[in-house]
């Protein structure tokens, strides 16, 4: 059966050797969500398949993965460039929250005026940033203590200060 709370969590960039195991960009860099014997779920076409992760190992910032059941190159092949993804059950249980639990919270000023509504979470190099639909355009917040206030995880919102920033550039 499949689960209702998967995650993708990456994509499988390319194969790798002759064995079926398969080089993975993982969204989120320092993710710890990759383990071994973990279920791994593969969206191809209208629906999801499950594989067993056998091993993994690190490759500069992507993961070499082994799944059970790819023992080639020609089956590895076939899962290029598609997503993965995890259940969220199966999330680390090391933070209070993570990233994807605040898609869709609304963003507002200190002031209380309404911001917009966060699409998406990017993952950058020198920090993850909110993406938000603001006035039909996209703007990215910084997830820094300069800019956001709280995350209050009962009203789905979250309060940011130093909005002026943002704003005039819209």
């Amino acid at each position: 059966m499949i689960p209702s709370d998967l995650f993708p969590i990456g994509i499988i960039s390319k194969a790798k050797g002759l064995k079926g195991e398969l080089k993975v960009f993982l969204y989120n860099k320092d993710s710890e969500s990759l383990k071994n014997d973990l279920d791994i779920w593969i969206k191809h076409e209208d629906s999801f398949k499950s594989f067993k992760l056998n091993y993994i190992s690190l490759a500069g910032n992507n993961r070499i993965i082994k799944l059970n059941d790819v023992d080639s190159r020609e089956l590895s092949e076939v899962l290029i460039r598609k997503k993965i993804y995890i259940s969220r059950k199966d999330f680390p249980d090391n933070k209070d929250f993570y990233l994807v639990d605040i898609i869709d919270f609304n963003v507002i000023d200190i002031n209380k005026n309404n911001l917009g509504i966060v699409i998406d979470v990017v993952n950058l190099p020198t920090n993850n940033s909110l993406l938000i639909e603001y006035n039909n355009k996209e703007i990215m917040i910084p997830i820094i203590d300069d800019f956001i206030e709280l995350f209050d995880f009962e009203n789905k919102e979250i309060i940011i200060k130093n909005s002026n920033i943002f704003i005039e550039k819209c």
